[in-house]
């Protein structure tokens, strides 16, 4: 089922109901509208938001007939767009990263051991990841060597926040490489092994980018261990 404010034919918030028809790979699509999607209900003299308007579907069955392309024309421009949100995404959570780094004291930095990670390793630890990550990914959807792939685990007593400014520099233009040099067609086949998750291709390297930083961000917040 898929939600849209106006994905029909008319301009009302409509759901697509999909009932596949498996012989030759076409769906039969009927529109119906659900109040509850409306700003107001009352706006519309409707009462509960259980109430569907069924006179409509009766009276006018959308239907239209889909086919399943394996192979959409605007792929490569849905995967450069695809890469940009994701590098946009990542950038953002590097920011609130770089903007808890700014209020904290230069002893909140330097705390932390090798079991509890403080917030200046977790700084450090994001930033090398983040860029490793962008490299390994690009190299990966070109067909070149990705490059050792291990986790970096930084000591407390090696973080500073100049070293963490530099860290955040080389990110940035990492991340501005990885939008302008993706390729339209990118290699999905080769794969490297991460510490974790095992082999994966250039897509599976880049898409836990953002949530790599919201992890241990929210690990941080909740005082918890953040050496992942």
């Amino acid at each position: 089922m898929y939600a849209s404010a106006a994905s029909s034919s008319k301009n009302w918030p409509t759901c697509f109901l999909v009932r596949p028809v498996f012989s030759d790979k076409r769906f039969r699509v009927s529109d119906f509208e659900i109040p509850a999607t409306y700003p107001s209900c009352a706006a519309y003299g409707l009462v509960g938001s259980r109430r569907i308007l069924h006179e409509r579907t009766r009276a006018h069955d959308a239907t239209v007939t889909l086919r399943v392309v394996d192979d959409p024309p605007d792929r490569p421009e849905w995967l450069r767009e695809t890469i940009r949100v994701l590098a946009s995404g990542t950038a953002a959570e590097r920011d609130r990263l770089l903007a808890r780094v700014a209020r904290a004291s230069d002893a909140d930095l330097a705390r932390g051991s090798d079991d509890d990670w403080g917030l200046g390793q977790v700084a450090t630890h994001l930033l090398i990841v983040e860029r490793g990550v962008a490299l390994i990914g690009l190299r990966l959807a070109t067909g070149s060597e990705p490059g050792p792939t291990g986790q970096p685990r930084p000591a407390a007593s090696a973080v500073t926040r100049a070293g963490i400014q530099n860290l955040a520099e080389k990110a940035m233009a990492t991340g501005a490489r990885l939008v302008a040099e993706f390729p339209a067609e990118p290699d999905t086949k080769a794969t490297a092994r991460h510490p974790y998750y095992g082999d994966l291709n250039c897509f599976g390297w880049l898409l836990m980018l953002p949530e790599h930083y919201r992890a241990h961000l929210e690990a941080l917040d909740r005082g918890r261990p953040s050496a992942l």
